[in-house]
């Protein structure tokens, strides 16, 4: 079968990659130059299982106007909110009660964790280096409160199987010893050891190459106009270089998918939320973290990658601007002062600045199965889980093109759960 996939971020790639290794014939089509040029640039660096969560939380309205009346909010409204966002907003509050809460959560860490296992397949079959490591997530709390109100996520997590345990104060800073435990007022965390992290357009690179390697055909520099369909049926994907014939067709452009999708009666809910993040040339296991400390207060992330340290958050409502404005890096900044004095100012200084439009559903979860046309499989709306997430929803697309059942429930992720 010939499937022609859509996007060569983190999904796209995966996605190909894992259509090859069941002997498909792929074409994976990129408006970009190259690989993981968009939303997979520059993220956090980290590959949480146990941190998949939707933000349509129970008391989403408060924390929300708590966080954007305090001095270094994660969330931030960047526009006169309009009518799509009204009306996005309005569907991630009435997906915001606890039973429907608790179900895509779990739904999400089943997804997570089922990716991160595929990860590690991959890594040891394809010699993969993405300076990755499997040390944990190290959840950083500054108030008591921060402590108390963890209680129902760890127990969530261990309702799911999940591993996590508290750490004291100076438990946590033997894990983080660059961490300011004094300075940054950590008062304890949590060790979640099930979590990962790494570069990952660095991943996506080597497995575009190794997908090629293995037959892929790959696109770059073309553009996707639309999608050509007759008798009920996608036939052709129209581009900037000519149609491209096909058995069937895997959306997976991140915000673009909605758009791709409108004229076809298809209206996906996936709305960009966009994020920071900086790049730091500094060595982390001298100056920042050893793996990824989560700033549970300020919703930021800081990973060391060898001889980078990642820092990302910062959730802003803007539509599809991607411009940087500068005070929008400050609470990044802010974080890694606090928590990281030692990294040297001058590295600081000089960090890349970084913008991407993570592609969120209301409810949480991903969407991935057939929409609309039965040989066409959407796979995005992941969030700012696309790398914890990306081979896991390959391995369902995998299942989905070869008509098997699915290596887990696919309901939580359908389409059609808009309609």
């Amino acid at each position: 079968m010939h499937v022609i996939v859509l996007g060569a971020g983190v999904v796209g790639v995966t996605t190909a990659h894992a259509l090859a290794v069941a002997g498909h014939e792929v074409t994976l089509v990129e408006r970009e130059s190259g690989g993981a040029l968009g939303t997979s640039y520059a993220n956090a660096g980290q590959i949480s299982p146990a941190l998949s969560a939707p933000w349509a939380a129970p008391g989403l309205v408060k924390k929300a106007v708590r966080w954007m009346l305090g001095p270094h909010s994660p969330l931030v409204v960047g526009k006169l909110p309009d009518p799509v966002m009204i009306g996005w907003l309005w569907r991630m509050y009435m997906s915001a009660t606890p039973a429907r809460y608790a179900l895509s959560k779990k739904a999400m860490v089943r997804l997570g964790e089922l990716s991160r296992d595929r990860l590690d397949d991959l890594r040891t079959a394809e010699a993969l280096d993405y300076d990755g490591r499997q040390r944990g997530t190290r959840v950083a709390f500054r108030s008591k409160a921060e402590v108390d109100a963890y209680d129902k996520d760890l127990a969530a997590l261990a309702e799911l199987g999940v591993p996590a345990r508290r750490l004291t104060r100076d438990e946590f800073a033997q894990l983080e010893p660059n961490v300011d435990v004094d300075r940054a007022g950590v008062v304890g965390g949590v060790l979640l050891p099930g979590d990962q992290t790494g570069d990952c357009r660095l991943f996506t690179l080597g497995l575009l190459q190794r997908a090629a390697d293995r037959g892929v055909t790959v696109r770059l520099g073309t553009s996707v106009r639309g999608l050509l369909t007759a008798g009920g049926r996608v036939v052709a994907v129209d581009t900037s270089d000519g149609e491209i014939a096909g058995d069937a067709v895997v959306a997976t452009l991140g915000v673009g998918t909605k758009h791709l999708l409108a004229p076809h009666g298809l209206d996906l809910p996936i709305y960009p939320m966009k994020g920071y993040s900086l790049t730091i040339a500094a060595d982390s296991e001298t100056y920042g973290p050893h793996s990824t400390v989560y700033d549970e207060k300020h919703k930021v992330g800081l990973t060391g990658l060898g001889g980078r340290i990642r820092i990302g958050g910062t959730a802003e409502l803007a539509g599809y601007d991607l411009s940087r404005k500068e005070k929008r890096f400050g609470t990044l900044f802010h974080v890694a002062r606090t928590l990281f004095p030692q990294i040297p100012e001058a590295a600081l200084a000089g960090a890349e600045r970084w913008s991407g439009l993570r592609p969120m559903t209301p409810d949480g979860p991903p969407i991935i199965g057939k929409a609309v046309f039965d040989n066409l499989i959407v796979n995005a709306g992941h969030g700012t889980l696309g790398w914890t997430m990306a081979c896991g929803s390959a391995a369902l697309v995998a299942d989905i093109v070869e008509d098997r059942p699915p290596t887990i429930d696919l309901a939580p992720f359908s389409p059609l759960r808009y309609r």
